[in-house]
């Protein structure tokens, strides 16, 4: 199987496995399948595309810095086995090895091993193990072998069978010593990976324990991508002497597919050891001696697969070796698996509480219950948009203390965003000594615009009633608009904020700076939404920044309105 072997100064070597059926895009914006992320890497550099017959074609996208090929400056190329690409300053060498037949065996398990490794709770399941007696057939060997009266001189019948029994005795009680040492190992892998809290450090503790095996020199833990293919691999090396780090891998689609798909680790020999093999040019030409592939699973869930390999010697690995594999990379899956499971109940936790920031609670539940793989990815869609500001706060501000300021604008947005709140409105971010919000995002109600001037109008009745307790009065201009918007979750990898952008955002924006104290200004837009149903005077078209006409606006009687009825106590 084609693979690409990626090393940076600084950096441990990698492996990304490419599949088979779809080009690999490689640049440093994350959306791309292999990420480098590196400034002297554009965003978009080049796509390695399948062709025909395995071969595999590159393509720069037009990067700035290029693509060298074996020391030469490349556009368009083909590929050949241990090419050398640099991509920045990363050093890329290209793997592709035929894959004919590949001698390989399968694990054998004892049968109350198998039931261990295939209960989630290795601790209960271990103490089942011990209570499960050895079979009576093998309990009865053992004791006849230990009890039988010596035979009679010149007995040979009776010697003979004497012998047997002692023999298929010593066979049963070294198979059973063989499962006792690998019921051992697999309660000493449990217990090294319990409390691991990242699937980093569960493949890190693997390989670091898969390393110890005898024979093994090589390995690396690849995890699928959720598309098909894999992500990325790091590469762990028992001897960190360079020279042998060139040594390439030998996993064919084939073996990866029958580990995944079959869930059976395998054992790979070196075919030139075996004579039915020995016309196989992958194994000749890769040089390796001698490998094991298990899958990372647990249950009827993949994970992804383990590898390792031996670099120098021949026929390494035998079925005892691939067995300690197998319990490792058997516990290894059950940890990913817990990990996931812990990692995934922490991000809708971590979903909610961030949903409830500027979502009604009712909305950030029916999300994160009804809709919990929902992502908010940047879409078009119908918004009203309402801007709000205090008049004259900035001058008002400079005649308090900071914890004066602190104190009024706490107990202001606190009123507000219930408002907002009451009638499924989303709060998008506070600003200064205003806010935004939107109603329509990212559940429309089918009457958006109606919500948002009923907001408005008791969100300036709620500040009448908040005046009450301020030394000095607080005035608010409301500015609102009603038009198609890109909302979703927008800004960098590491900060992200749900919001709406377009015109629509910009024309309430204008309207809430041409808003009088205590006046809520709307665009006609929303005007033809509200149908009536609230007062309403029209006013002069105004000019606002960004459009050449001017536009024509409302105003919202809103002392015409009863005040919203208080918070319920409840």
């Amino acid at each position: 199987m084609p693979r690409l072997v990626i090393e940076k100064s600084g950096q441990e070597q990698q492996v990304f496995e490419l599949p088979p059926d779809r080009p690999v895009h490689v640049g440093r914006a994350e959306t791309n399948d292999l990420v480098l992320r590196e400034t002297s890497v554009s965003r978009q550099h080049a796509v390695l595309s399948p062709g025909p017959n395995g071969s595999w074609q590159l393509t720069d996208l037009g990067s700035a810095n290029g693509v060298v090929l074996n020391g030469h400056v490349v556009r368009e190329a083909s590929l050949k086995n241990n090419d050398l690409l640099s991509i920045g300053s990363y050093s890329v060498r290209f793997e592709s090895l035929e894959s004919h037949l590949l001698l390989t065996h399968a694990a054998s398990m004892p049968a109350r091993l198998t039931m261990v490794m295939s209960m989630k709770d290795v601790s209960a399941a271990l103490q089942i193990a011990e209570s499960v007696q050895p079979p009576p057939s093998a309990a009865g060997a053992i004791s006849r072998a230990t009890i039988s009266p010596a035979p009679a001189p010149g007995d040979s019948a009776d010697l003979g069978e004497m012998t047997n029994a002692t023999a298929v005795a010593g066979q049963r009680l070294k198979a059973l010593e063989h499962e006792n040492r690998l019921l051992s190992l697999l309660y000493q892998v449990s217990r090294a990976l319990a409390e691991l809290v990242s699937i980093e450090e569960v493949v890190k503790q693997v390989l670091d324990l898969a390393l110890q095996v005898e024979g093994v020199e090589r390995g690396y833990a690849m995890l699928l991508d959720g598309k098909g293919g894999f992500l990325p691999a790091v590469i762990r090396y028992r001897d960190s002497n360079p020279a042998t780090h060139g040594t390439q891998m030998i996993l064919s689609q084939s073996i990866i597919q029958r580990v995944l798909q079959g869930g059976v680790p395998l054992l790979v020999r070196d075919a030139r050891s075996d004579s039915l093999l020995g016309s196989s040019r992958s194994i000749a030409l890769s040089g390796m001696q001698s490998a094991m592939c298990a899958p990372l699973r647990s249950g009827a869930q993949v994970y992804g697969l383990l590898y390792v390999d031996n670099l120098v010697k021949r026929g390494m690995f035998s079925q005892e070796d691939l067995n300690v594999f197998s319990v490792i990379a058997a516990q290894a899956g059950l940890s990913i698996d817990r990990v996931s499971t812990r990692q995934e109940v922490a991000r809708q936790i971590i979903q909610r509480n961030a949903l409830e920031r500027f979502l009604s609670p009712g909305i950030a539940k029916k999300i994160a219950s009804e809709a919990a793989n929902i992502e908010l990815r940047g879409e078009s869609q119908k918004v009203t948009v309402l801007f709000s500001d205090i008049r004259d706060f900035t001058s008002m501000a400079e005649t308090m203390t900071s914890e004066q300021t602190v104190e009024i604008l706490n107990d202001y947005f606190s009123a507000m965003t219930e408002r907002i709140f009451e009638r499924e409105g989303t709060l998008d971010k506070f600003l200064g000594d205003g806010l935004m919000c939107l109603f329509g995002a990212p559940f429309s109600t089918g009457h958006d615009a109606i919500n948002a001037v009923r907001t408005a109008i008791d969100m300036q009745h709620t500040l009448v009633q908040l005046n009450r307790d301020f030394q000095r009065p607080l005035r608010m201009g409301i500015g609102i608009n009603s038009g198609p918007a890109v909302v979703g979750y927008i800004g960098a990898s590491r900060r992200m904020d749900y919001t709406a952008i377009g015109d629509v955002v910009n024309v309430a924006s204008r309207l809430t700076a041409r808003a009088a104290p205590d006046q809520i200004l709307i665009s006609a837009a929303t005007f033809e939404e509200l149908g009536g149903v609230l007062p309403v005077r029209m006013l002069e078209p105004i000019r606002v920044k960004g459009k050449s006409a001017p536009i024509a606006v409302y105003e919202v009687i809103w002392q015409e309105c009863p005040p919203p009825s208080p918070p319920s106590t409840k």
